[in-house]
């Protein structure tokens, strides 16, 4: 039976000011992502033909979730994710603006790429989890679903509607333009993380939550570090929502490692369409931002979550099984909204469920997992592809299928802890 979360008075009401400034310093930050991630692969083809050279930025993409992200939970344990916010953000402007200028002599090179993008991610591990757990700062719990499928919303315009095609646009220019672009996007969301900062300290009736004592300088970084995996150790949700989460990272990576190959060789999309094509996805996840919320009062948090896991994997399946771009489009869109939909309606358990004390190492522990084992399912990919380019959109989405199901009973679970957090608020 799939739980409901009921409904409230006045619900449709104004999330606030606060909340307003944090969502915009969240897609001024997406919006920058985008951009970097089209504006760097240009520029590194304009240096290089070697594709192992170019590939190297994926590298350099994940490292820093592996090597980083364990200690930047750490750090949000300890300090303000706001100020965290605020520093992470411009510390990243900083070094993209030296990009630009390295870009605009002529004295980039591939390496550098690499480092910048290093740097710049490893500021994303502490940005992206601290932006996604100060909601709950300046949102009440009943509004949480509300809340994160506007910022979801944002991130899928920002990201993949916005961001990419300005970049190529101002990259046909010069090259510069949307490195200092992205310099620009940064610095306004530290800019915009102030701003929330000073309304807070000015109206702190519109903090939602309190903000608890962090740990000490007594407690060294790696007690606390062990002290955050113990939790998660312990617990009895958090380890099968961790798999579930790798599942799906290592799922969808192995179905879309050949991607450009399977549209361009199979479906016979041209490549001037290819961004078309793909913001198919990206529209998907803009009406799962949309709707989500109200799927998870009418049908239930469970239902939400299990529909879509189970709808994302059969999105890419379908793309695998019918070699059409008529039947792609679609099963892309669904693809988009049904992953959107499952993380909002899981987002919460890390915002309300987790203590507030942890939520910094527990969200980086996460990423770490789900990004760390995310090359696999892009190397199994790889070499599915290698026989046929098909067999990727059907294995990757049964691993994640057989890991949902395995599990039926701990996501169960979890969508009734995050109901009951969240009525306790009403």
């Amino acid at each position: 039976m799939a739980t409901r979360a009921p409904k409230r008075p006045g619900r449709g009401a104004p999330l606030g000011p606060a909340f307003g400034g944090l969502w915009g310093a969240g897609a001024a930050t997406n919006l920058g992502d985008g951009m970097l991630a089209t504006a760097l692969p240009l520029i590194a083809a304009a240096l290089t033909q070697d594709p192992l050279a170019v590939a190297g930025l994926t590298v350099a993409r994940f490292l820093p979730w592996l090597l980083v992200a364990p200690f930047s939970g750490v750090l949000l344990d300890r300090v303000d994710r706001l100020r965290a916010m605020v520093v992470s953000n411009a510390v990243a402007a900083a070094i993209v603006a030296l990009l630009a200028l390295a870009v605009l002599t002529g004295n980039h090179t591939v390496w550098l790429l690499y480092a910048a993008l290093f740097v710049v991610i490893c500021c994303e591990t502490v940005t992206d989890p601290a932006t996604r757990i100060t909601v709950t700062r300046v949102v009440v719990r009943p509004d949480l679903d509300r809340a994160n499928g506007r910022a979801e919303g944002a991130r899928t315009v920002m990201q993949d509607f916005v961001g990419p095609p300005v970049s190529g646009m101002l990259f046909a220019v010069a090259a510069v333009l949307p490195v200092a672009g992205v310099v620009l996007s940064y610095a306004l969301s530290a800019l915009l993380a102030v701003l929330v900062l000073a309304l807070l300290r000015r109206r702190p009736e519109l903090c939602r939550e309190p903000v608890t004592e962090r740990n000490g300088p007594e407690t060294g970084v790696w007690v606390s570090l062990r002290e955050g995996l113990g939790h998660i150790r312990h617990d009895r949700l958090l380890p099968a929502l961790m798999l579930v989460n790798a599942s799906c990272m290592i799922g969808i990576q192995c179905a879309t490692a050949v991607k450009v190959l399977y549209v361009q060789n199979v479906l016979g999309v041209p490549d001037a369409l290819y961004g078309v094509f793909l913001a198919s996805l990206a529209v998907g996840g803009l009406a799962g931002a949309v709707v989500s919320a109200r799927l998870v009062r009418v049908f239930g948090r469970r239902t939400v979550m299990f529909g879509g896991y189970l709808g994302f994997s059969a999105g890419l399946m379908l793309m695998g099984a019918v070699p059409s771009v008529w039947t792609a489009v679609p099963a892309l869109a669904l693809t988009g909204l049904a992953m959107t939909a499952s993380n909002i309606a899981a987002s919460p358990f890390m915002q309300i469920v987790v203590p507030e004390h942890l939520r910094g190492r527990v969200s980086a522990a996460f990423r770490t997992i789900a990004w760390g084992l995310a090359p696999i399912g892009a190397l199994l990919g790889g070499l599915l592809g290698r026989i046929d380019l098909a067999l990727p959109y059907l294995a990757g989405p049964l691993i994640t299928i057989t890991v949902v199901w395995l599990l039926r009973h701990r996501i169960s679970e979890a969508a009734r802890a995050m109901d009951i957090e969240a009525d306790r608020a009403r």
